[in-house]
């Protein structure tokens, strides 16, 4: 047993010595690019609809209904992303209704500009009670015909055991091309 644990040492201290004498791989932490060059694609331009701004619909829903005749509440997200390469998009409006067709809120930001590929985001709590109608209308233009950009909502509910996600996409309800 004496030479078993005297050979374990030695078997450890070569381990120890040997992971100590490899030189560590530097790793550099990955630089910020500034900028972004379509031209790096593969797939080049293609015969895709472009337009200079929209309105659209989004559906949220906000509470529920449950087999028991009372609401299950959500908390829910719309993502506004500008799928353009090359242009910016400005965001005029993002204006919440209820299931009515109230607005609740406007959440429309003081000169929001989404770069290429850019995004941004608007929160809607689980405390809301605006329905399973209510919906967001965001509209969006651009001085140049850009691609469409991708607008959705999610929602979401982490309770214990009665968790789920779902989401929904704008619909285009008016158009400047």
């Amino acid at each position: 047993m004496k030479r078993f644990s005297v050979v374990l040492t030695g078997m450890l201290i070569l381990a120890v010595l040997s992971a100590c004498s490899r030189e560590e791989a530097k790793v550099s932490p990955p630089q910020s690019e500034s900028a972004f060059d379509a031209g790096v694609l593969t797939v080049k331009e293609a015969d895709l609809k472009k337009v200079r701004g929209q309105v659209l619909y989004v559906p949220i829903y906000s509470n529920l209904p449950r087999d028991d005749k009372r609401m299950f509440d959500v908390s829910a997200f719309i993502a506004i992303h500008n799928t353009d390469l090359d242009h910016r998009i400005r965001i005029l409006k993002v204006l919440y209704f209820d299931n009515d067709g109230r607005l609740v809120k406007d959440f429309t930001p003081p000169n929001l500009s989404l770069a290429p590929l850019g995004a941004t985001n608007f929160f809607i709590p689980q405390s809301d009670k605006s329905g399973t109608g209510a919906n967001f209308l965001v509209e969006w233009v651009s001085e140049t015909p850009v691609r469409e950009p991708l607008i959705e909502s999610v929602m979401i509910n982490l309770e214990t055991h009665r968790s789920f996600a779902f989401q929904s996409r704008g619909h285009v309800i008016r158009e400047r091309r």
